[in-house]
């Protein structure tokens, strides 16, 4: 994986809208999908796996953080971010609703661990998840995201 990740507005979806918390990983990933980056398969997994695990993807006030095992369902390491019109409640007793979600891709463990520290870096700035609910345009958004990178 190369040190950096790039994200584009592509990848950026700002104020969709999802009824419930499978919808909101389905709609937040589903930029991804269309760029042929993961496959539905992945998104499969991710759902599935909070099933199964519980809404551990829920990491802070109102943010998840949606990623599975890196798996054949990933064709390129990426990232994707939506931020909700609504709140969707996952479940989590200290962290619901939620109105930002960031999706992982990975196509292996070492990039899944290095994107991951990146991307949680970047998240502990609560500046940074105050501009990303605040942004109106998805240059906005991507300038913002891009500080993933440390720029």
């Amino acid at each position: 994986m190369a040190n950096t990740l790039e994200i584009t507005p592509q990848e950026i979806q700002l104020k969709a809208t999802a009824t419930n918390w499978e919808e909101a990983i389905k709609v937040a990933a589903n930029p991804l999908v269309n760029s042929n980056r993961i496959t539905e398969d992945y998104v499969t997994s991710m759902i599935d796996s909070v099933k199964k695990l519980g809404p551990y993807i829920v990491i802070a006030p109102g943010l998840a953080l949606g990623h599975a095992r890196p798996s054949a369902a990933v064709k390129e390491t990426s990232f994707s971010i939506a931020t909700l019109r609504q709140p969707v409640k996952f479940g989590s007793k200290d962290n619901d609703p939620v109105d930002l979600i960031v999706i992982l891709a990975s196509t292996s463990d070492t990039a899944h661990l290095s994107l991951l520290q990146k991307i949680v870096t970047f998240l502990n700035d609560s500046n940074n998840l105050t501009e990303l609910r605040k942004a109106e345009t998805h240059d906005d958004a991507t300038q913002i995201a891009n500080k993933i990178n440390g720029g």
